[in-house]
């Protein structure tokens, strides 16, 4: 007797299991948010990299357009008119073009190396041939040229060591700076630049130019005022004309008859050994002056 195997039947009930199993998975990969992306080649020569710098002042307002990423909100800080990337003294996120001295000394060590190795390689004690040498040729010629070398390795070295300490005196003793502008709100220097333009304004009203009184000159120019902690003026730079020589100089010799000012409060002392306040000059049609 012979017996058939049958196919095993497909039943509504199959067909129903296995539909709602695809459509959990169709809605859990839509639900999850479940994507598929190419993964980077393995041989890209280096994985992105992100500038984060540290600041050393804070400003409770936020800036509007961020050059870089940094711990705090920070605004009118630095000493440089143009964008540049800061620079550090030992770390890079890649490396530089220029391998720079140390690089040069660690080459010349490895090629010193090679030659060593490869001088053993002809001095085989198990050797089926021998080679004669003429010690002559060895001993006093090869010890100076190798002393010399280390004496020029040496001085390398001395001179990169004194080069990063003298980098490293100079940025610590670099004057801090704090620049104060129209945009300050911090408590203790908007409250000194307050007292500040409320002295400028009324010494420059006092002493307003005659002949610009006379002519009815009239113009805006920006000013920068360097002032250090104990008062005095430092300088004062013009950033931008008026239009008329006579009220650009009327407006630093007002500076001039207002100093000395009043010494730093002890929280800005802690902060900055100079400011740089920075506001706009008005000349007003009625001969009077007024900063913003």
């Amino acid at each position: 007797m012979t017996t058939v195997a049958r196919a095993p039947q497909i039943t509504d009930n199959d067909r129903l299991g296995m539909t709602l199993f695809l459509a959990a998975v169709f809605h859990g990969i839509v639900i999850l948010g479940i994507t598929f992306s190419i993964s980077p080649p393995a041989e890209s020569e280096s994985l992105p990299t992100l500038d984060v710098i540290l600041v050393q002042t804070q400003n409770p307002s936020e800036a509007e357009d961020a050059k870089y990423l940094a711990q705090v909100s920070q605004q009118g800080g630095g000493n440089s008119e143009e964008q540049s990337r800061p620079t550090d003294l030992f770390t890079a996120p890649s490396l530089s073009k220029n391998p720079g001295m140390a690089m040069a000394t660690s080459q010349q060590q490895l090629a010193s190396q090679k030659q060593v190795e490869e001088v053993a390689l002809l001095h085989q004690d198990n050797s089926s041939y021998s080679i004669d040498t003429d010690e002559d040729k060895q001993n006093p010629n090869n010890t100076t040229s190798q002393n010399r070398q280390n004496q020029n390795q040496n001085s390398k070295q001395a001179r990169l060591a004194h080069e990063l300490s003298t980098q490293i005196q100079n940025h610590a003793e670099k004057t801090r700076t704090r620049y104060l502008n129209s945009s300050t709100r911090e408590f203790v220097p908007a409250t000194y630049m307050r007292q500040w333009i409320n002295r400028v304004e009324r010494i420059g009203n006092l002493n307003y130019p005659d002949q610009a009184r006379r002519d009815k000159l009239s113009g805006t120019l920006i000013l920068d005022v360097v002032i250090n902690a104990d008062g005095e003026l430092v300088k004062t730079d013009l950033r931008q004309s008026s239009g008329h020589q006579i009220l650009d100089d009327a407006a630093k010799r007002i500076v001039q008859l207002a100093a000395p000012y009043s010494p730093f409060p002890p929280k800005l002392r802690q902060e900055a050994d100079v400011i740089h306040i920075t506001r706009s000059w008005e000349f007003l049609n009625d001969s009077s002056l007024r900063t913003n």
